[in-house]
């Protein structure tokens, strides 16, 4: 599953992106893997928006961080138990 499927207040490890291997990493990507979504991160989906459900905001590394439906749609994700 992607952040924008997880559901909210759920720990959550982060696995990988969507593998191209015909392409480089997207300005996107790289973004996300600068403010910590890289493999073997834990984060937390604190809340979305109601009625676009975007923003989506995310726990990461003690920060928050505001993710578009695009952005988060890119991270796969698996829940942890």
């Amino acid at each position: 599953m992607t952040i924008n499927q997880a559901p909210m207040l759920t720990k959550l490890l982060v696995r990988s992106f969507p593998i191209h291997e015909d392409r480089e990493i997207s300005d996107i990507e790289s973004r996300l893997m600068h403010l910590g979504f890289i493999h073997g991160e834990i984060i937390r989906v604190t809340r979305k928006a109601p009625l676009f459900k975007e923003p989506i905001l995310v726990e990461v590394r003690g920060r928050m961080v505001a993710l578009s439906a695009e952005e988060a749609g890119l991270v796969l994700v698996e829940v942890l138990k």
